[in-house]
């Protein structure tokens, strides 16, 4: 069966059914309420969100990263994705229900004894699906963990590598407030200022010098394109932490 016939799926392929549609609307309603008045959020660079998909990514410093994220590019979460691991999100019916009735989640193979679940190829396919659907946006956080606050962790390639797959270009993000509004170990959050820093996108192509790459220069472009995504989520979120 094509990956994107099997039902298990099917609310990554085109419309979503209602009962998908209105928690997402619902909990982003609700994050939005919080923003306004808990914890106050204010946006940077709105202008330089583009018209068409891309993948959001940002630090990462709290569990609510992603809420902010979807609030500071004014889109519900109907509207982004994410990636999770198949063996745990996607094997449980439980967890895949209770979780995708308020987040996207687009199932990536992690290896269990070396061998592969799952083929890259269709986590590829569900994507396009996805984005091409009303110009929907997926959501990385490229160091893999919420990190400490002010200190960026190495960047996975993964992000970059789904950007030249996808030919979406990476919006790069910092957030700033987050670690104090709901620390990691914390379990209610504080009332705390929130900026999000909105920053230039980062086109895939200009990593590539021809239409008909090798996969040794995709490797290399995705090598290429994380150090840039590092280097300017890494400045800007060193001039915030250290003024």
């Amino acid at each position: 069966m094509d990956v994107l016939d099997n039902p298990k799926y099917s609310y990554l392929v085109g419309k979503q059914p209602f009962f998908y549609k209105i928690w997402k609307t619902l909990f982003y309603a609700y994050s939005k309420t919080v923003f306004a008045f808990y914890t106050p959020l204010t946006v940077h660079g709105r202008e330089n969100i583009p018209d068409s998909s891309f993948i959001f990514c940002s630090n990462h410093n709290s569990h609510m990263d992603v809420a902010l994220l979807s609030a500071a590019a004014q889109k519900s979460f109907n509207y982004f994705g994410m990636m999770a691991a198949k063996d745990y999100w996607f094997d449980s019916w439980i967890r895949r229900n209770l979780i995708n009735t308020v987040m996207n989640l687009i199932p990536i193979d992690r290896k269990v004894n070396g061998i592969s679940q799952f083929p890259i190829n269709d986590t590829i396919k569900l994507c396009k699906s996805f984005m091409n659907y009303k110009q929907r946006s997926l959501i990385f956080f490229p160091e893999g963990t919420r990190g400490l606050p002010g200190k960026i962790l190495p960047f996975k390639k993964g992000a970059a590598r789904f950007s030249l797959d996808l030919k979406s270009p990476i919006l790069p993000a910092v957030i700033y407030g987050s670690h104090k509004a709901w620390p990691r170990g914390n379990f209610l959050m504080r009332p705390t200022d929130i900026d999000v820093y909105i920053l230039e996108p980062i086109f895939p192509d200009s990593f590539l010098e021809n239409d008909n790459p090798s996969e040794d220069d995709l490797r290399e472009a995705a090598k290429n394109l994380t150090s840039a995504l590092e280097q300017a989520i890494t400045k800007k979120a060193t001039e915030l932490y250290d003024k």
